[in-house]
């Protein structure tokens, strides 16, 4: 299994290491052929863009990269986060229509879209620290309600990283996920899901793509992982879309 593009990379534009002309040159000595920038939301603590403008910033830099690197094709995307349990993601619908595609995420440290939505926001980080399953089985509730609402209103292209450091209902998200045509990221950088996750999910029908979530140049292009669980999980190089034989 070969993999021809990484589809979830960093930039200095969010919290990125590498300057975009860097993350190319390091994705063309990796051997891909396409590279597709996806920078964290603007509602992202601590690592998002500044505002979503920055995001067709980034489409200009990426089309003057574009000429010094021809043989690799770049894209122009964002990691928008979900950030509210209705669905809404931190980034417009007036800027998602200039990207290439778009791609969703649950992630634990956001400014939510209302005040009220804070105890979500909070009931994760409270999860990891104490027991009990009732509060598990909520914040596992509300997770899934929010990313399959977010899926249904916006049909992604990719959902990033689903159920790290965020709990969700993998069958229910899987089911959103084929009713809109959205893809499941492997993602190879964290390592997740794992074995017996991709496994169920491949059952279910589910389409993969593998990404590295590169923030450093040495990073990008790095998807052995990817390869060696949906080998060791028999996923059929058909549900795989970016990857060849």
């Amino acid at each position: 299994m070969r993999f021809f593009g990484d589809y979830h990379v960093h930039s200095t534009y969010s919290d990125g290491r590498g300057t975009v002309a860097e993350m190319v040159e390091a994705g063309q000595k990796a051997g891909l052929e396409e590279i597709g920038f996806a920078e964290h939301g603007p509602r992202n603590i601590g690592c998002g863009i500044k505002s979503e403008n920055m995001l067709l910033l980034l489409k200009e830099e990426i089309a003057r990269v574009q000429r010094i690197y021809p043989a690799v094709k770049l894209y122009t995307a964002v990691e928008a986060n979900v950030i509210s349990l209705e669905g809404e993601l931190d980034v417009s619908g007036k800027v998602i229509k200039q990207l290439d595609y778009l791609i969703a995420g649950l992630h634990p440290y956001v400014l939510p879209a209302q005040v009220r939505e804070l105890s979500w926001v909070a009931g994760n980080t409270l999860s990891n620290f104490l027991p009990g399953q009732a509060l598990q089985r909520r914040v596992a509730n509300a997770n899934t309600k929010a990313f399959v609402a977010a899926i249904y209103r916006y049909a992604p292209q990719l959902i990033s990283h689903p159920g790290l450091r965020m709990p969700i209902s993998l069958e229910e998200t899987a089911r959103a996920c084929l009713a809109r045509g959205t893809w499941w990221e492997i993602n190879a950088g964290h390592r997740f899901p794992d074995y017996e996750q991709v496994s169920a999910l491949a059952r279910w029908g589910v389409d993969f793509l593998v990404n590295s979530d590169a923030h450093f140049p040495e990073s990008v292009g790095a998807l052995d992982y990817g390869a060696w669980v949906l080998e060791k999980a028999r996923v059929p190089l058909s549900h795989v879309k970016n990857a060849r034989s």
